[in-house]
């Protein structure tokens, strides 16, 4: 990254680790509230620590079935298909494998329970039969996901793909390494920091780095995906740019609550989270 700007990557970010070392923040989300049986945590939470839940609620699960690791796991259906996330410090270039354990309920409607796993512009889909799972013996089946991250950072997500108020899939210890040995990492990079100040009151500051001439696009979006706000949008000259927003949406104002702003360039997709009190 160049030295003109000295990066915070933002909310729920790893330090970078070294070649083999696992990257991920609470593997096996075992730090958190107290979920009893289960609780549901809405979109946009990070109770469980070093997660965000992202796209509606899901079940974060104690004493409701055994987990792969520990006693805690979590169910991506709250009340229809939600996910998680993490967001990674990479090395462009890199290649980094994701192992994680998926399960599903025998008790709730689909017995055949669908995820996808996406980050930086990649995903893969996977599918469990939960016709033998029991709450005393999920038969957990460790799953893996290769991808090639294309920016310093990378938001890694786990998201179901079952609608309706079943349990859908279930996941639980998540592990990434990386990057492969043979790789050759490229030297400059976009960067978008995190958005400043989080929580912001009247308006929040997005920074972001160019390291070459490119048409870039920079947006404020809501969780449910719908675009709030454009920031950016255009070919921009290399070098760092700041933009604000005041929370303005259309010709009113947006809601307090959790917003992301997200960066598009070629081969690039970043996002932040922002935290919008009015």
């Amino acid at each position: 990254m160049s030295s003109r700007m000295s990066f915070v990557v933002a909310a729920l970010v790893l330090l970078a680790a070294p070649a083999g070392a696992d990257m991920i923040v609470n593997p096996s989300v075992e730090t958190g509230p107290n979920p009893g049986m289960a609780i549901v945590l809405p979109v946009g939470s990070t109770a469980i620590t070093g997660w965000v839940v992202t796209r509606n609620a899901i079940d974060y699960c104690g004493g409701r079935w055994d987990a792969a690791d520990g006693t805690r796991s979590v169910a991506l259906n709250g009340s229809t298909a939600g996910g998680i996330a993490q967001t990674l410090t990479t090395t462009p270039g890199g290649q980094y494998t994701v192992s994680f354990f998926m399960g599903g309920d025998a008790f709730s409607p689909t017995l055949f329970k669908h995820m996808r796993v996406a980050a930086a512009g990649q995903h893969q889909d996977y599918e469990f039969d939960a016709s033998h799972a029991w709450p005393w013996g999920m038969g957990w089946l460790q799953k893996t996901f290769v991808f090639t991250a294309s920016s310093a950072s990378t938001f890694l997500e786990f998201y179901s793909l079952d609608s309706g108020d079943s349990t859908g899939p279930c996941l639980d210890q998540v592990s990434v390494t990386g990057p492969s040995a043979g790789t050759t990492p490229s030297i400059y990079a976009f960067a978008l920091a995190a958005p400043r100040p989080n929580p912001a009151v009247r308006e929040v500051t997005v920074s972001f780095e160019v390291p070459e001439r490119a048409r870039v696009r920079v947006t404020v979006l809501d969780l449910q995906g719908r675009e709030v706000a454009e920031l950016a949008n255009g070919v921009l000259d290399a070098g760092p740019y700041v933009r604000t927003w005041n929370g303005g949406r259309g010709s009113g104002r947006a809601r307090a609550g959790v917003y992301l702003v997200r960066l598009e360039a070629p081969g690039v997709s970043m996002v932040r989270k922002a935290v919008f009190a009015q």
